[in-house]
């Protein structure tokens, strides 16, 4: 079996947004809570609404995007999908197409399922390449899966 996603997705699915979330949620209610008895900036009430709706602003990007990303595992017959709780097997012939967004950075690879699964139709996660390729090599046939957008 071979992880073909990154190990930055655990950082970036659980850690990243667990410590964001404390720290800014913390900062969020100490500039609400603040009085102009300890401290005038803090008090202001455009400063509160600002960090109030920058606050909610991240937190809603962070769901929408980075806390959906997934772990997959995959193997000759079937691709593994997990979200760190829960792991579902889909077979290869279930995948209806693939796109490959890549960032200078990283890679994403996003997969849609023919019908939806348990974790949805569509699984992103971000792509470790070096052992994508390998698993390629080892199973030629495979290929079609995973490099066109439309694998009918």
């Amino acid at each position: 079996m071979y992880r073909i996603s990154s190990n930055w997705t655990l950082f970036l699915k659980i850690f990243f947004p667990t410590f964001w979330i404390v720290f800014m949620g913390l900062f969020t209610l100490a500039v609400l809570i603040a009085t102009e008895e300890t401290s005038i900036f803090l008090s202001n009430i455009t400063v509160k609404v600002v960090v109030g709706i920058c606050f909610l602003f991240f937190l809603t990007l962070f769901y929408f995007s980075i806390m959906n990303l997934k772990r997959v595992d995959i193997d000759k017959d079937s691709i593994y999908v997990s979200n760190y709780f829960k792991t579902y097997r889909y077979p290869l012939t279930e995948i209806e197409r693939t796109k490959e967004i890549d960032f200078s950075l990283f890679t994403v690879l996003r997969t849609t399922l023919n019908q939806k699964g348990s974790l949805g139709k569509t699984m992103v996660y971000l792509l470790n390449k070096a052992n994508f390729e390998h698993y390629l090599e080892s199973y030629p046939e495979n290929y079609t899966y995973f490099t066109s957008d439309s694998n009918k």
